[in-house]
């Protein structure tokens, strides 16, 4: 096995790219089934859903910034903020859709968090191209 980091970061980080291809196609196949009106895809739809929300969890570790940079813990952690806010929407997206309980707040919850990111990102890529 190689113990070099970079490239195991660099595989780990194809890995998760074909993960998150492959979740989306679920979700996409699953989305056309449910349209059609075909029963029984609540398994890919879950499966779907599931895989893009533990791919967004690790977002932070996908995408993670120089650690000689000054800023770069503030980028790890909005990163890392994102990703549970895009995987706390997708959770609730899920729901909605499945019409489970507790869905509308879930998706309130996840697509608030993600707002809020959005801002405070927008802000940061702001700020910084002023300087």
């Amino acid at each position: 096995m190689d113990k070099d980091p970079q490239t195991f970061s660099a595989r780990l980080r194809r890995f998760m790219k074909m993960v998150a291809v492959m979740g989306g196609a679920l979700v996409l196949v699953a989305l056309v089934l449910k349209l059609a009106g075909v029963h029984y895809n609540d398994a890919l739809l879950t499966t779907g859903f599931g895989t893009l929300a533990i791919v967004a969890f690790y977002l932070g570790k996908l995408f993670p910034a120089k650690p000689d940079t000054p800023i770069a813990q503030i980028w790890n952690f909005g990163m890392t903020l994102t990703g549970y806010s895009l995987a706390a929407a997708l959770i609730g997206l899920l729901f909605v859709l499945q019409h489970w309980p507790g869905g509308k707040m879930v998706l309130a919850i996840g697509g608030g968090s993600l707002l809020l990111t959005g801002l405070i990102w927008l802000y940061y890529f702001l700020r910084r191209n002023k300087q």
